[in-house]
């Protein structure tokens, strides 16, 4: 090979090096966006789904308090009675709160991050 024809296959191939790391940047960086895109969006439906479910315990504690006080004749044993329904909710929730949700949340984060791996694995294959 001559000395003009190495120069060029080097500077060839510096060229297309360049090129395939950018690329592989791009690609990562894309890849990255949709994960993170598509874990906004779960929160965000989450978000909108608790909101609701949370104004429709609310309606129907006061439902509930409501008939309670009328069946106990006093106001204040069925509201004290949904109250405590409720602490005793919050007790439990916080006492399993790990085995609950974080263990939840957090495998559906993992399922989000590695889902499209594991979906380029099998292609390649």
């Amino acid at each position: 090979m001559k000395d003009t024809e190495k120069s060029h296959f080097f500077s060839d191939f510096k060229e297309l090096l360049v090129e395939y790391i950018q690329n592989r940047f791009d690609l990562t960086q894309a890849l990255a966006f949709e994960k993170i895109a598509k874990i906004v969006a779960y929160l965000v439906i989450g978000l909108v789904l608790a909101l609701l479910f949370f104004f429709g315990l609310m309606f129907f504690s006061f439902m509930l308090a409501y008939y309670l006080s009328d069946t106990l004749d006093s106001q204040l044993i069925g509201f004290a009675i949904v109250g405590g329904i409720y602490f005793i909710a919050f007790l439990l929730i916080f006492r399993f709160r790990d085995q609950l949700f974080a263990r939840t949340i957090v495998n559906s984060i993992i399922k989000i991050l590695y889902e499209r791996q594991s979906n380029d694995d099998e292609t390649q294959n």
